[in-house]
C-alpha cells in the first residue's frame, strides 16, 4: 500500500513531465525553435555638422543676418528584441540623445532636428531638457510587435513602411516620404504608427493592408475615420520582374499607383507612378524611374529621375503652408496640405550616385541631384572608414551650384556659395 502510494505520485509526475515534453515539442514544431529567445543590440553615434547660413531667423519672424550653425549629436540606441520562434517578434529601438549646438531653440534647429509630431497617434518622444544650451531627448525610434501565423503576418506599432522600389525617391512610400538630402539618411527618419497585415497567398505574391490612425487638431477627441490613412498593396513576382499595385486614402486624398522592378543588362531597372486626387484641389502625379548597375571592377552606379507635379513653386497654398510651418509650427490646415508629401520646390530632378571601395576598409560615395527648373545641382561627397569591426567613421561635404536665368527657387539655395555643410560621424555597433 505504501509502495503503491509512492508509485502513483511518481507515475503522475512522469506523466506531467511527458506532457511538458510533448507540449515543448509541439511548440517547437509550431515556432521552429524552443521557447523564448532574447537579444540586445545597440549603437552609439556621435555626429557633428556645421553650415553657415546667410539668413538666420532664430526665434523671430524676420532674418537677422548670417550665422554659423554648429551641432553635435550624441545618440545611444538600445535595441532589445524578443522572439518566440518565428511566430512572434517584439522589437524596440530606444534612443537617448544629447545635442549641443549654436542654434538650439531656433526655428532652424526645430525644422532640421525635431521632426513634427503633430497628429501622431503615439507620443513616443520626450524632451526632459530643452534650452538654448542643451537639448536632451528620449524616444522610441521603432517599437512594434509582429505575429506570423501561416500565410499571414501582422505588425502593430511604430514602424517603417516601404512600398516603393526606388533608391532616391519612392512615390509609393507615401506613408514614409524620405528626403535624399538629409544628413542621417532614410533609416533615421521617423516611422509610422500603424497596423499592417500581410497575406502571402503564393510563394511569389502578397497582399498588404495598412491602417494608420491619425489625430485631428492634435487631439484624440477630434479623431475621425476620414482623417486616418488606409493603404492596400498587391505585389507579385514573375521570373525576374516585380510588379506592385497600390491604392488608398492618404491625408484626405485618394491615391493609386504602380511600381515595377526588373533585371536589365545585369542591372536593375525600377520605376513607379503615383496618382493623387485631393478633396479640395486638382489631381497631381509623381513618378520616378531609375537604373542601378555594378561594374565588374567594383564601381556602383545609380541614375534616377523624379517628377513631382505638386512642387512648391507650382502650388501656392502648399508653399505658404510650408513656410508658415517653419516659423509658426504646424496647424491642422497646414497638416492637411503637408502631411505625407514629397516636398520639393520644383518638378524635374535627376540624381546620380557613384560608389567605390577604394580600399577594403574605405568607401567613397559621390551623390549629385540636378534641379532642372531651379537651375541648380546639389552634391554630397562622403568617405566611410571601417576603422574596426564594429566601428565606422564617416566624413562628408554637401554643397550646391546655381546657374541663374530662372525665377524658380531651388531646394538647394541654402547650400550655394560658401554655405557648405560639413559633417563627420562616428558609429559604434554592439
Amino acid at each position: 500500500m505504501i509502495f503503491l502510494t509512492a508509485v502513483l505520485p511518481a507515475a503522475s509526475a512522469a506523466e506531467k513531465n511527458d506532457e511538458v515534453v510533448s507540449y515543448e515539442a509541439a511548440m517547437e514544431d509550431v515556432t521552429g525553435e524552443k521557447g523564448w529567445q532574447y537579444k540586445m543590440t545597440g549603437q552609439y553615434k556621435d555626429l557633428f555638422t556645421y553650415q553657415k547660413v546667410d539668413e538666420y531667423y532664430g526665434t523671430g519672424f524676420f532674418p537677422s543676418g548670417e550665422k554659423g550653425l554648429a551641432a553635435n549629436l550624441k545618440r545611444l540606441r538600445l535595441s532589445p528584441e524578443v522572439t518566440w520562434g518565428t511566430m512572434l517578434l517584439l522589437h524596440v529601438d530606444y534612443d537617448n540623445e544629447i545635442m549641443v549646438s549654436s542654434y538650439t531653440g531656433s526655428h532652424e534647429f526645430d525644422a532640421y532636428w525635431r521632426p513634427s509630431e503633430y497628429n501622431d497617434f503615439l507620443d513616443l518622444s520626450w524632451d526632459p531638457h530643452y534650452s538654448n544650451d542643451l537639448y536632451y531627448r528620449m524616444k522610441l525610434h521603432r517599437a512594434y510587435v509582429r505575429l506570423n501565423t501561416g500565410d499571414f503576418s501582422f505588425t502593430l506599432g511604430r514602424q517603417q513602411i516601404r512600398f516603393g522600389s526606388g533608391r532616391l525617391w519612392n512615390p509609393l512610400d507615401i506613408l514614409n516620404p524620405i528626403s535624399p538630402t538629409f544628413v542621417e539618411g532614410a533609416e533615421e527618419q521617423k516611422g509610422t504608427d500603424a497596423l499592417r497585415a500581410d497575406w502571402f497567398f503564393t510563394s511569389s505574391s502578397e497582399l498588404s493592408l495598412v491602417v494608420n490612425p491619425v489625430l485631428a487638431n492634435n487631439r484624440y477627441g477630434d479623431m475621425k475615420f476620414q482623417n486616418c490613412n488606409y493603404v492596400a498593396r498587391a505585389k507579385t513576382s514573375i521570373k525576374e520582374t516585380d510588379v506592385a499595385l497600390l491604392g488608398g486614402w492618404i491625408s484626405h486624398r485618394g491615391v493609386a499607383g504602380i511600381d515595377g522592378a526588373t533585371t536589365f543588362f545585369d542591372g536593375m531597372l525600377r520605376g513607379s507612378v503615383l496618382y493623387s486626387n485631393p478633396e479640395d484641389y486638382d489631381y497631381y502625379v509623381q513618378a520616378s524611374m531609375g537604373y542601378e548597375y555594378t561594374f565588374s571592377f567594383g564601381l556602383y552606379l545609380l541614375a534616377e529621375y523624379f517628377f513631382n507635379q505638386n512642387g512648391l513653386n507650382y502650388n501656392a497654398d502648399l508653399k505658404n503652408a510650408y513656410a508658415a510651418s517653419l516659423i509658426s509650427g504646424m496647424s491642422q490646415s497646414g497638416y492637411n496640405l503637408l502631411a505625407n508629401q514629397f516636398l520639393t520646390a520644383n518638378r524635374h530632378y535627376l540624381g546620380f550616385v557613384l560608389g567605390y571601395d577604394i580600399h577594403p576598409l574605405v568607401r567613397d560615395d559621390f551623390f549629385i541631384i540636378i534641379d532642372f527648373e531651379g537651375r541648380a545641382a546639389f552634391i554630397n561627397e562622403s568617405l566611410k572608414f571601417n576603422a574596426m569591426e564594429n566601428m565606422d567613421i564617416t566624413a562628408g561635404l554637401m554643397f550646391a551650384f546655381t546657374g541663374g536665368g530662372t525665377d524658380k527657387i531651388s531646394d538647394f539655395e541654402s547650400f550655394t556659395g560658401d554655405n557648405l555643410l560639413y559633417y563627420i560621424s562616428l558609429s559604434l555597433y554592439f
